[in-house]
């Protein structure tokens, strides 16, 4: 789910209600968006996620968590997945130059595979988060969307383009 890691959103869809007290369900925003909740009423923790959004090798999810009745703030969270050499994503920037807030979270090494006539190749998966304000949506939105570009140590680049709506159905819903 949204704040406990990339790798546990797939696992969430094969989840048996069995193994945890965490409910999902669909709620649609008034601007048409629909978020998915994760709700586990024991816990008072609420988990919220707009669909996802694909970027070149990878993905992202605007999303929030309230806990014991404390809304965060949505964020980003990502990953990218490819094979061949670690990129090592360490910085964003959002159109114009100013610095986004990211954090790197994890670095994985998926399944690898070679043959005699290849080198080996392993699936490579980095995880990342990335801290929006109030201030960065309305300073950095052009057009409805709010554009960061996610710089890797290699010079690989990759552009996420955030609908400004998707934050503003997170923060409607979080708030019911």
């Amino acid at each position: 789910m949204f704040g406990r890691g990339i790798a546990l959103i797939a696992m969430a869809a094969i989840h048996s209600p069995s193994f945890s007290q965490a409910v999902k369900s669909t709620i649609t925003a008034s601007n048409g968006i629909a978020i998915s909740v994760y709700s586990d009423e024991f816990a008072n923790r609420y988990e919220y996620s707009a669909p996802k959004i694909d970027i070149p090798d990878g993905f992202v999810l605007v999303g929030a968590i309230k806990k014991g009745g404390v809304a965060n703030p949505p964020t980003l969270q990502g990953a990218f997945i490819y094979s061949g050499e670690w990129r090592r994503y360490s910085s964003a920037l959002f159109r114009g130059g100013d610095r986004a807030a990211f954090v790197a979270l994890e670095r994985n090494v998926g399944r690898c595979s070679s043959s005699r006539y290849s080198r080996p190749s392993c699936t490579l998966t980095e995880e990342f988060r990335i801290d929006l304000s109030t201030d960065d949506i309305r300073k950095h939105s052009e057009g409805g969307v709010v554009a960061i570009q996610v710089r890797a140590d290699d010079t690989t680049t990759a552009i996420i383009e955030v609908p400004v709506a998707y934050i503003d159905a997170v923060n409607e819903v979080e708030a019911r």
